[in-house]
């Protein structure tokens, strides 16, 4: 559908006049802009719980370790099995 949409956007600009190209540019910008937005609002809380325990876990002089169970962040499936995974590695190493 997104593709269709640039396409038709893209002929009709080719079509028409310079300023009708640009303003179609200009809307989708815009667009881009407004999604980002909301997305940066969405993430904001556990962007800045991650941050906090960042910061707190430099000041103890440990080494950072991003752990999205502690923080209370949901679905992050890839990172809990990272951390997973690096746990075993040091048990390993040891």
């Amino acid at each position: 559908m997104l593709k269709l949409g640039i396409m038709a956007a893209v002929t009709y600009g080719a079509v028409r006049s310079a300023t009708v190209a640009w303003d179609l540019g200009d809307m989708g910008v815009g667009l881009m802009a407004w999604l980002n937005i909301i997305a940066i609002i969405i993430i904001q809380k556990p962007a800045l719980l991650a941050l906090n325990d960042y910061e707190r876990q430099k000041k103890a002089g440990l080494a950072p370790a991003f752990d999205p169970e502690k923080l209370g962040i949901r679905n992050a499936h890839f990172w809990v099995e990272r951390l997973r995974a690096d746990r075993e590695a040091r048990r390993q190493g040891e």
